[in-house]
């Protein structure tokens, strides 16, 4: 394979893989004021710097799931006469979030873990 069929093949596999939806909840937050942020969010966790000297606000998740009811909600189910395979019923998921500021406006938000739980930004304060 050519270096550049290569290259397309890794792009293409990376647009296409699948981004959580929180991702896009995330963004909607960029281009707001610091201010709006925390009259939604609350009080951060906690803030740090970010490597470039600016204030990172940080905001932390915790869920849980319950897998036993995400089984029993599933439509497509097959049902079997095999006996039911052991899984842990519940799954805990942490996230920290993490709103970079620059001249009171948020300019980057990130997230490190699954499961977050971000508040959507109401569309009428975006840009």
């Amino acid at each position: 394979m050519t270096r550049s069929a290569l290259l397309g093949t890794l792009l293409l596999a990376g647009c296409l893989s699948p981004r959580p939806w929180w991702e896009t909840e995330l963004n909607a937050w960029i281009g707001a004021s610091a201010e709006e942020l925390e009259s939604v969010w609350g009080p951060p966790r906690r803030s740090i710097l970010s490597e470039d000297g600016r204030p990172l606000l940080v905001y932390e998740s915790h869920s849980t799931v319950d897998r036993r009811e995400d089984v029993l909600r599933d439509p497509n189910q097959v049902i079997s006469t095999d006996p039911p395979q052991r899984m842990d019923r519940f799954s805990e998921f942490d996230c920290m979030m993490f709103f970079e500021i620059e001249n009171g406006t948020v300019v980057d938000a990130t997230y490190d873990g699954a499961g977050c739980a971000v508040i959507s930004r109401d569309p009428r304060h975006r840009d």
